[in-house]
């Protein structure tokens, strides 16, 4: 038996790769915001990330506190503790990271940032939802870190595709992300 040599809970990093996964949870995939194309991506990405073994996996999880302020623009949503901001059920059993957030950018005001430096990690594959939000967001967080990042694009959401290819775009021109399918990752 295969086991992950990955420990979420201390120093060690003998992963292969590190993937962050931005806010897959049950709002973004079938809740408040939820979409057929969140739902498909999400089964999609617990696949893929099923059968990685060695590295490195980070959930982000979009988190809220009462009367957040973000709640101005997008009304209530992933209310800390309640079911919205909790991982969507297709990827329990994924061994994993949990970083709460409050923000689009998953490493403004939360521990990814330290994780990531003490586990050695200088790159990053995103995945997530939503690609023009919380992922383009995120990219320019690790941007500015000096983190290099990679977006696996077919493992990402948006509400509506033109969102998500102009976000893929502004990532690959203002950030030098590169933009891979999930079959290109060896």
């Amino acid at each position: 038996m295969k086991t992950r040599k990955t420990e979420v809970s201390g120093f060690m990093n003998s992963a292969k790769k590190t993937f962050v996964v931005v806010d897959l949870v049950n709002d973004f995939v079938e809740g408040k915001f939820g979409s057929e194309r969140a739902l498909e991506v999400t089964k999609k990405a617990s696949k893929f990330l099923s059968e990685r073994e060695n590295d490195l996996v980070i959930f982000t999880k979009d988190s809220h506190i009462q009367n957040d302020p973000e709640f101005k623009v997008w009304g209530e949503h992933c209310i800390l503790g309640e079911w919205g901001s909790e991982l969507h059920e297709t990827l329990f059993g994924i061994p994993g990271y949990h970083v709460q957030k409050r923000h689009f950018d998953a490493f403004f005001d939360s521990d990814l940032d330290g994780y990531l430096r003490a586990n050695g990690v200088s790159h990053i594959y995103l995945m997530g939802i939503s690609t023009d939000i919380c992922v383009l967001h995120t990219a320019a967080g690790a941007f500015f870190r000096g983190y290099n990042i990679t977006v696996i694009e077919d493992l990402c959401a948006s509400i509506s595709e033109e969102n998500h290819l102009r976000a893929l775009e502004d990532m690959k021109r203002n950030y030098g992300v590169t933009i891979i399918k999930s079959e290109e990752v060896d």
